[in-house]
């Protein structure tokens, strides 16, 4: 059924490596849950078959993950930590970090994920994701401060992912929040000043495309939501990419 071309490189994992998937699967199906203890060694060396120094070794793959919490000492043992989308989010930040992402870059990717977004969101949940998108709205409309305005933003593009009803993306929008966060005050911070009168003119175009956003959305058009977020995204690019379109992220 397999050939023998390259049979020497496919890797064996080690056991150690077979004792955390057993746990860490545990965690993900809920049937162990964040507080939990995990057994004693002795009691994990009996279920699994293996030595205390594979079921250390095991625990520790686990603690880098951040799903468990070891404490030291006679009381010592390890517990569940529930699952941290701030794991997510670095491992994301370094990912992207190792491949020198310019903000560019960054808000290409964006432009080809987000309108997709906002037609699944009118299409499989329009009230709930409204409700959750108009509720942010609201006192984001009081923000005018350049910063905390790049940060709002940051935020709604963030629960527009998680609000569209497709799992992946909710999980792709926590992982790039912090990201979209860094880029969008990169470029705050390298563009040349504008008059305060221009500046806010331009916040109110950009949240009233945001509250009509969250109309089509929650009146169910799912291409008007795909087609007007598409269009938004492209105008506020000419913005944000105006002068930091290549800068590094990470520098």
């Amino acid at each position: 059924m397999f050939s023998d071309d390259g049979a020497d490189d496919v890797r064996i994992p080690k056991a150690a490596e077979l004792v955390a998937q057993r746990v860490r699967k545990a965690i993900a199906t809920g049937e162990m849950k964040d507080g939990d203890s995990l057994p004693s060694e002795t009691e994990l060396m009996a279920k699994f078959k293996v030595s205390r120094p594979t079921v250390r070794e095991g625990i520790r793959i686990l603690e880098s993950e951040g799903l468990i919490r070891v404490s030291r000492g006679a009381r010592g043992g390890g517990r569940v930590i529930g699952p941290d989308h701030g794991i997510v989010a670095r491992a994301a930040a370094l990912a992207l970090q190792t491949q020198g992402v310019t903000i560019a870059d960054l808000y290409e990717a964006r432009t080809l994920i987000e309108p997709p977004a906002a037609r699944l969101a009118a299409e499989r949940r329009p009230k709930e994701a409204a409700a959750a998108l108009r509720a942010y709205n609201t006192p984001l409309a009081q923000v005018s401060q350049e910063l905390a305005v790049a940060r709002a933003v940051a935020g709604f593009h963030k629960l527009l992912l998680e609000e569209c009803g497709n799992g992946t993306l909710a999980v792709l929008g926590l992982a790039l929040h912090d990201v979209f966060e860094r880029a969008l005050l990169a470029s705050t911070q390298a563009r040349t000043p504008i008059p305060e009168p221009d500046r806010l003119r331009r916040l109110r175009v950009g949240f009233a495309s945001q509250v009509k956003l969250v109309d089509l959305i929650e009146a169910g058009d799912g291409a008007g939501a795909e087609k007007h977020w598409k269009a938004h995204l492209e105008a506020a690019g000419k913005v944000w990419l105006k002068d930091g379109a290549g800068l590094d992220l990470f520098s």
